[in-house]
This record gives structure tokens, sequence and C-alpha cells, in this order.
């Protein structure tokens, strides 16, 4: 039987607005460590400066990582936001991305309050819509709509699959979750997450990503 966690829904804090895997090149036995922060191309190499750091280290990608940064250079000169996991070398000069989360031209970057607060951010367009789970409940965002905070179950799915679900508020939400590259179709962040959203009798698409709180 799956496992499933319920959530009660509590106080939301109010300023909450609003896989694909890489192979390493090299094995390392010590445990990954997640960084955001802002990845610059310069004399042929990826430097990447985690936030809340004044250091670069040149980024060794793997060929799948490598080709999507390829594919963003032209559309952003001034370098990418991005999330990863990953390992430095035993000298700190280089880091080694093992999952890539997010690779992000605009929006949101260092300075995200909601990111530390997050299980998950998903999201689409046409129309817009916004579901951020924290561990207190769902937050929908709605064009033109006031924010409304839902309690929810989540449902485990083999393959890295889950399902988050919520009658509440006079809304019937699923959201089903997956492991596998997505491309904004606006901003043209890529996610290791693709989202589809059943509300109400609509069906929405998008991508999906995990906030601090999960990895």
């Amino acid at each position: 039987m799956p496992y499933l966690r319920t959530f009660g829904i509590l106080a939301l804090t109010a300023s909450l607005s609003a896989c694909q895997v890489f192979t390493a090149n090299t094995q390392s036995t010590e445990p990954s460590t997640r960084l955001q922060g802002a990845l610059t191309y310069s004399n042929a190499q990826w430097l990447f400066q985690p936030c809340s750091s004044s250091d670069n280290y040149v980024l060794k990608p793997s060929q799948a990582l490598s080709e999507e940064l390829d594919m963003l250079r032209p559309e952003a000169p001034e370098g990418l936001f991005v999330d990863f996991s990953g390992h430095f070398d035993a000298s700190k000069q280089s880091f080694t991305p093992t999952q890539r989360y997010r690779l992000q031209i605009e929006g949101h970057g260092c300075d995200d309050a909601d990111f530390t607060r997050l299980l998950i951010r998903a999201s689409g367009n046409e129309p817009f819509w916004s579901v951020l789970q924290t561990p207190k409940g769902l937050i929908l965002n709605l064009p033109g709509e006031p924010a409304v905070a839902l309690p929810y179950i989540e449902e485990q799915l083999p393959g890295g699959q889950f399902n988050i679900s919520s009658e509440a508020n006079s809304q019937n939400l699923r959201l089903w979750v997956s492991p596998q590259q997505c491309i904004d179709s606006m901003s043209g962040t890529v996610y290791h997450l693709t989202a589809k959203l059943q509300l109400n009798e609509q069906t929405l698409n998008g991508c999906a990503t995990f906030g601090a709180l999960r990895n």
C-alpha cells in the first residue's frame, strides 16, 4: 500500500506568495551538497558562484548537463541561476553536479524568500498557476484570485512520482509530479520535474522543483 502522509492546515506565512539525474564523472563517498548560485561562462568553461559566497568554482558537468547549458547560453549572456546537488573536488577548485534541479534565465534567485520554506514549487502558463507545498499546507495561486490555503494528502508512487491531493475550500485539487526534464514555455527555465494540475474540471500542465525542505 502506498505510504500516505496527511497534513493539517495551520497558519501559513504570509510572505509565501505568489529528475533528471546526472551521473558524475567521478565517484565520491562524500554526501552530496545542495547549492544554489550564479553560473557564468568564461574562457570556454562554466564558473559557479554559490549564493552567499565570493568564490568561483569550475563546473564539471556531465554530457547531458553540458548540452542543456549550451542550449541556454545564447539566451543568457549574463549567466544563469542554478540549483545543483554535487561534490567539490579535494582541492575545492571545482564542483561536479550529480543532480540538476533548476537552470534559470530569469525569475527567483538567491533572494528568493520562499525557497527555504518550500517542499515543492509547481507552476505553469496559459493560464498562469502555481502550487506551493509547505509542511503546513498548500498555497494555490490563480490569476485574478486571492491565494488559497489548503490541507493536503501526499501519496508516494513508483518511479519517484508522487501525487498531492486536496478537497477543501471549494477546490478539488490533484497535483501529479514526475521526475522528468521540463522546460518552462515562457521563461525557458529547465526543471527536473514535470507537473500536471487537475483543478476541479480543468487540467493544467507545468513544471516543478524541490524547495529547500526536500531533496
